[in-house]
């Protein structure tokens, strides 16, 4: 079977027209042949292949004035599974897409102690179960998105401040507990891939994605293809400076952007003007509790009109305008995409990033660069994980009926 596979796809004229039509979208045949260097000849017999195996189907792009109606190339939805899961404090999101990003199952799988050991076991534990209630096996491959710095060609999470884990060889652990490859990333990195292959970057080639939430992490994504770095750590723009004298970071500097734009930030600024008498509604709800105070309650405050929030939110917001502006000035994006829960919960602190961003960016590329709303949750950082696994390790072979069993 090994060597009918390699017969099949000799001059890997098939994997390659598959992977462009999942980072790229559908296509012509025209496009295919400029953008693999394939000749029309090898093109026009593999794609006729393709189309036997149920892999790519055809699609009318417009109606013709004459002749043959023009026709793009697309993958066949639902025909193939990969799966991906997302780390967040103690519960993975797993899920299963198909080739073209649409969810086909998602899971919730929680686990204890805090421990790499333990979040291992609870995920691998729990495939195949998840396999089998969808009766579809997928291609034996798995994603992950991690929070922290992350190596992602060795598999290594080097540190996680926020699950206290450090020099974790988490790959190898799942590789070796799953017997399938296994690819790492940061789960910022993971989201925002997901934005740029399905969701609101997936009409540009060069785009940013910014994740906010309880910190601040980011994916820089050149002709669509996650950028890296020389160990994983590309779009670590929440440890950049953005105030000398600004707070202390757990990174054991001061100022940096998550200390001034995230969640936490916002609440230790509200609970400081709370106690300092700044009049707001914030403190007359029903069982106030001013430790208990959330990010989405200032959201929420502020786009209600109330002044302290709408300051709080005015201050973390121009902050992250201005690491925009410089991202801009240095990569000069299509696009920017902002994801996480305080760009969801609050408009307005969308508005004054994108307001100070195009009074500190040079106006030409300012002017050129579009700002959107990432639109999957927490989902997103799943699928995002599956894709760079199948990225790293895709083969024609992985679409034979008998390469997609659990081991």
């Amino acid at each position: 079977m090994d060597n009918i596979r390699k017969i099949w796809d000799q001059k890997g004229s098939k994997t390659a027209i598959l992977q462009m039509l999942r980072v790229h979208g559908p296509m012509s045949r025209i496009e295919l042949t400029q953008l693999t260097d394939l000749s029309r000849a090898t093109i026009s017999v593999t794609i006729n292949e393709l189309i036997e195996l149920g892999l790519v189907h055809e699609t009318v792009l417009r109606q013709s004035t004459g002749g043959r109606p023009a026709t793009n190339l697309e993958l066949v939805p639902y025909s193939h599974m990969i799966l991906g899961a997302d780390l967040n404090h103690q519960t993975w999101t797993l899920g299963a897409f198909d080739l073209l990003g649409n969810t086909i199952e998602k899971k919730q799988i929680s686990f204890s102690p805090l421990t790499p050991e333990a979040a291992v076991q609870a995920l691998v534990c729990e495939i195949p179960d998840f396999i089998k209630q969808i009766d579809k096996s997928p291609i034996p491959l798995l994603g992950v998105g991690v929070p922290g710095l992350v190596d992602t060609h060795n598999g290594l999470l080097h540190s996680s401040a926020v699950m206290g884990w450090q020099q974790v060889e988490l790959g190898s652990m799942l590789e070796k507990a799953l017997g399938w490859p296994t690819v790492v990333l940061n789960r910022s990195r993971a989201r925002g891939l997901s934005e740029c292959r399905y969701g609101a970057g997936k009409d540009y080639q060069h785009m940013i994605y910014i994740g906010i939430d309880s910190g601040i992490g980011a994916g820089i994504y050149v002709h669509r293809e996650l950028i890296h770095g020389a160990l994983g750590g590309a779009g670590e723009i929440g440890h950049t400076t953005v105030d000398v004298d600004g707070p202390l970071c757990p990174c054991g500097n001061n100022g940096c952007l998550q200390m001034m734009s995230a969640a936490p930030a916002m609440e230790l600024e509200a609970r400081k003007l709370l106690r300092m008498g700044t009049p707001s509604a914030l403190h007359m709800q029903p069982g106030f509790d001013l430790q208990m105070l959330k990010a989405e309650d200032i959201c929420q405050a502020a786009e209600q009109g109330d002044e302290l929030a709408s300051q709080v939110v005015h201050n973390a917001a121009t902050y992250l305008g201005i690491t925009m502006a410089n991202l801009v000035n240095l990569l000069n994006p299509e696009a920017i995409i902002l994801g996480g829960s305080i760009p969801k919960d609050c408009p307005s602190y969308v508005q004054t990033a994108v307001k100070v961003m195009r009074q500190r960016a040079m106006g030409q590329l300012s002017a050129s660069t579009v700002v959107h709303i990432g639109e999957f949750k927490e989902i997103g950082g799943a699928l995002g994980a599956a894709n760079m696994a199948l990225d790293r390790h895709m083969s024609f072979a992985h679409f034979s009926p008998q390469s997609s069993m659990v081991k």
